[in-house]
């Protein structure tokens, strides 16, 4: 199986029933809120996981990968699958709540720590990388709804067409710019470039390779054991773009506050050294792989990559060096 075959395990993924799903949630949390709903949903979600086979063996190979790195206690079953499925359920409502206004910064533990707050109010703008690691979105609902500041997401065409239906109906007054890419081309760098400029920040997903991606455009790195493939991409546009690029995730937790931002900045500035190019993405590549698994040992059952991640990526191109 070649690398565009791997990226289509997530990219050709349909919402199965999505928009009914979706709008059945959405009222369901008004009415009843989260706990409630999750459990009336719950027999939804278990049609799914049984009629999803592809979603379920991702699901449990990720669990039993996680087991065998320790960051679960116990070898997983199929009721920790089941259990997978419904915390990732849990963070769609989580989403629900947070564009409807639900949320505010004091929900979220770190979300005023000064490191956290310094990086986007100093004026530097940058690009902060988040994945399919806990929800990053509730922190980015939460201050555009609360008018803290804008950001501009790079996201790829069906996602960002999805993402701007949903947020016509819960937030309309929203001040999130989406930019829909496939290859970043001149016109595009150009507008990240004025909204650095400006003193704002580009957010991005990193843990993916873009559909049809070709062979060299991914790079594998040491990820919870294995070699996974990571798009060499962002490092690539972060140099360009010669601006900080920050680390960002955001995971529920029991108690007060509900959740936890995990905030780091990987780089004031990220350097391609001509010659060293290839080493210098792959340390900085591994730096936010490193950073994917701290979070996910203290949550991981916050992994929403429900596809085959790890599969075949040592048969990747390696970028050719400069």
């Amino acid at each position: 199986m070649g690398t565009k075959e791997v990226n289509s395990n997530w990219s050709g993924q349909q919402e199965r029933g999505s928009s009914f799903w979706l709008v059945l949630a959405v009222r369901l949390y008004r009415l009843l809120g989260r706990r409630l709903t999750l459990a009336l949903i719950a027999p939804a979600v278990l049609f799914f996981l049984l009629t999803g086979r592809s979603q379920r063996e991702a699901s449990r190979r990720y669990l039993e990968r996680a087991w065998q790195q320790g960051l679960l206690d116990r070898k997983p079953s199929a009721f920790t699958v089941f259990r997978h499925f419904m915390v990732f359920t849990g963070s769609i409502l989580d989403r629900i709540g947070a564009w409807s206004g639900e949320f505010t910064s004091t929900d979220i533990e770190g979300a005023d720590d000064a490191s956290f707050y310094n990086a986007k109010f100093n004026g530097k703008g940058g690009i902060v990388l988040t994945s399919h690691v806990g929800n990053p979105e509730l922190l980015r609902a939460v201050a555009t709804v609360s008018k803290r500041f804008a950001v501009t997401v790079l996201m790829h065409t069906a996602h960002a067409e999805q993402f701007n239906r949903v947020m016509a109906h819960f937030s309309p007054e929203h001040d999130v710019r989406v930019l829909q890419v496939g290859e970043i081309n001149i016109g595009t760098a150009m507008t990240l470039s004025e909204t650095i400029a400006r003193g704002e920040w580009v957010v991005m997903a990193a843990d993916r390779l873009r559909p049809g991606a070709a062979p060299g455009e991914g790079m594998p790195i040491d990820f919870l054991g294995s070699k996974a493939p990571f798009p060499t991409g962002p490092a690539i546009l972060a140099a360009a773009l010669k601006c900080p690029v920050h680390f960002l995730a955001c995971t529920r937790q029991s108690g007060s506050p509900c959740f936890r931002l995990h905030f780091s900045t990987l780089r004031e500035r990220l350097e391609l050294p001509r010659g060293k190019r290839e080493a210098a993405i792959r340390v900085f590549l591994d730096d936010y792989a490193q950073a994917l698994e701290a979070v996910l040992a203290e949550a991981p059952m916050a992994w929403f990559n429900f596809y085959d991640f790890w599969h075949e990526a040592a048969t990747l191109q390696e970028p050719a060096s400069e």
